[in-house]
Parts: C-alpha cells; structure tokens; sequence
C-alpha cells in the first residue's frame, strides 16, 4: 500500500515536469524554413542583431526572420528613409510658410477707374443744379495743387519780339525790333469750360523809313486774343497729360504817326482755331505745345500821309506755333516760359495805289508774308 501511493506520487511528478523539458528540447530546432527564436516582445521592421555586428536580421511582425541587411545596405536604407523624412519635414515647412503669407499679406483691393466729368456734362451743369456737384467731385478726386482747382488765372509776362515783313511792294518790306508785354487772363466756368483774353502792347518800337538817310518810324503795335476754350485731362492724377481746344477772335494792329509817308497802318482780324497740349514730366514741370489757325482774315490798309494801298484784298491767312513750359511751385503760381512763331500771307488784288519808291513802277497783285517771332518768361497767378 505504501508503496503503490509512492509510485503515483512520482508519477504525477513527472507529468508536471515533461512539458518543461519538451519546451526545452525544441529550441534551437530549425524546420529548414524558418528559424523559430525565443523572444520575448515580439519585433517589426529591422533590428540589428547585436551592437558592433556586420549586418542585421530583418523580421516580421511574429518575429520570424525575412531577411539579412549587409552593413552597407543597412546605412543606405537608413540614408533613404532620412531622406524621405527630411523631404517632408521641409515640405510641411513650406505649407505652412505659404499658409503664414497668405494670412500676412494685404488683400486685393480692386481698382475701380474715377471717370472725370465729360465736356457735356459739366456745360450742362452750367445752366443746373449740377454744378456744385461737379465741384463736389474734384474736391473728392483731384489733388488740392491740381491747375484744375483754379477758377481764374493771371498772366504777366514781359516779351522780345522781332517782325520781318517781306514784300513785292517796298511800302510793305521792313523789319522791327522791339519790346512788348503780354497779360493774359483765365476764367474757368467747370475744369474744362472756359474764357480767355490776352492783349500784349509793344514798349517803344519803331519801323525803317524808306528815306533815303535810313531814318526810323516810331510804331506800336497791339494784339488782342479772346477764346472760349475746351479742356481734357487723360486722368485724376496731376501729372495727368491734357489737351485745349480753343475757339478764338484775334485783332492785330500796327499804327504809325498820322503824317508818315513811308509806311501804312495796319489790321488783321478773324476768327480761328487754338490747340494746346501739356505734358507734365513731374508734379512741378510740365512741357506745352500748341499752335493756332486763322483761315480768314479781313486785312486793311489804313491811309496816314500818303495815300498808300496794296491793292484790293483778297485773301489772308495766319499760322501760328508755340513750345513752352511750366514751372510750378504751387497751383497758385507758376513760372511760364514760351517761344512762338506766327506767320501772316496777305494777297492782294489789282494794281498797287502808288508807284514803288524803288522801283519807279506801280506793282500789281502785291503779296506780303509778315513772320512774327516772339520769347517771352513770366509768371502766372492761379486762384
């Protein structure tokens, strides 16, 4: 009895203990296709094997053995995946550099182009309500030292003249050299409706005599211009290029001593046409150019003591060319420049009144061309 109850005693003994030893038999056992080893965690990806050694074992996720990485190919597979993760971290970078401008930077704001109030508009306001809703416009829209703020403009300016009257006639060839002043004035209705006068008066000027000791003839001459004038500015900006379109009456005179016998009195007078450009290069100076065209004039020939006539008028024409410029300091006062030409053709018809003191002879269909040159620096007064 004692002995049967030793006997199962031992053999349950044994029994607890076989599955221990059969573990312990099975390690290290390879079934040729995997090699089963005891780990603990189980590992994923690659992991070298042991520090120092010369490659690593790649496993999978149950820790059974893919494949083996030379050192070499190891650091080139470590190179690449830094590579990758570098690539990325530069890239979120960006994304967020781009995010971060897109919130600094200043919105677009879109550009609506102010229209100014056309030439109709602005006649129109002339005879309504409207007008002070034009001003209202320019006081909002145009720059406070804009010219177009100004409703009435003075000019002064002193002036050297020269004429050259050339002539089949010798009562109508002679030069003179003199002097003059020029005052000119502006009134501005609206921005681009308007009025002019100018007059310009010679300052002690005289005319060659047909004596025979050369002597001179004292004459003065005077020139008068009224226009209505049109404007148009390509934009709000004061450095704004515009263009004047005038309509002008023109009255020129030159008289001599009521006595003279050499030489008659003289006028032209009509109606023509004035175009003007400015060009500003700056907020302070501005090129102008412009001309004027009278296809009509009525010339006469005013008897003084002797009785002298070209003939009967026939045709007169003048053309006129200007280049100047503007210097302004303020839109109150501006220092102007101007250099122009004008030339007059008068044709007559029939025999002339008297013989030619040079010739002797009495000419038919007499013609002058009387070319007026003129400088002038002055100063223009805006308000």
């Amino acid at each position: 009895m004692t002995s049967s109850l030793s006997f199962l005693i031992i053999a349950a003994l044994m029994t607890l203990s076989l599955p221990t030893f059969a573990q312990t038999g099975l390690e290290g056992f390879s079934s040729g296709r995997y090699e089963v080893r005891k780990s603990k965690v189980p590992t994923k990806g690659r992991h070298p094997a042991s520090e120092g050694e010369a490659g690593a074992v790649v496993t999978d996720s149950d820790g059974l053995k893919v494949r083996t990485l030379k050192a070499s190919e190891l650091a080139a597979e470590e190179k690449v995946r830094k590579e990758e993760e570098q690539k990325k971290l530069e890239e979120e970078k960006k994304q967020e550099a781009e995010k971060a401008a897109a919130v600094s930077a200043p919105k677009e704001v879109e550009v609506v182009e102010v229209q100014e109030p056309t030439i109709s508009e602005q006649a129109e306001s002339l005879f309504s309500s409207k007008a002070e809703k034009i001003y209202d416009f320019y006081r909002e829209q145009i720059h406070p030292d804009d010219i177009r703020n100004n409703r009435v403009e003075i000019d002064l300016t002193p002036v050297v003249s020269y004429t050259d009257s050339q002539s089949n006639y010798s009562f109508r060839d002679y030069q003179s050299f003199f002097n003059a002043l020029k005052i000119k004035s502006n009134v501005w209705f609206t921005p681009l409706i308007g009025v002019s006068g100018q007059i310009m008066f010679s300052l002690a000027a005289d005319v060659d005599s047909l004596a025979a000791d050369k002597s001179r003839i004292p004459a003065k001459y005077e020139f008068v211009d009224l226009g209505v004038n049109f404007r148009k500015f390509f934009g709000v900006s004061r450095k704004s290029s515009s263009v004047e379109f005038s309509v002008l009456y023109s009255d020129n005179k030159m008289t001599v001593p009521s006595d003279n016998t050499s030489r008659a009195r003289l006028k032209s007078q009509g109606f023509g046409m004035g175009l003007k450009a400015r060009i500003p290069t700056s907020a302070n100076y501005s090129w102008v150019v412009g001309g004027t065209f009278f296809p009509r004039l009525q010339h006469t020939e005013s008897a003084t003591g002797a009785a002298i006539s070209s003939g009967s008028p026939e045709e007169s024409i003048r053309i006129g060319l200007d280049l100047g410029g503007e210097w302004k300091f303020t839109r109150e006062g501006q220092m102007i420049w101007n250099l122009g030409l004008s030339a007059e053709r008068n044709v007559f018809d029939g025999a002339a009144g008297l013989p030619d003191p040079s010739t002797g002879s009495t000419p038919s269909n007499v013609s002058v061309t009387n070319s007026l040159y003129m400088f002038s620096l002055g100063y223009r007064w805006g308000h």
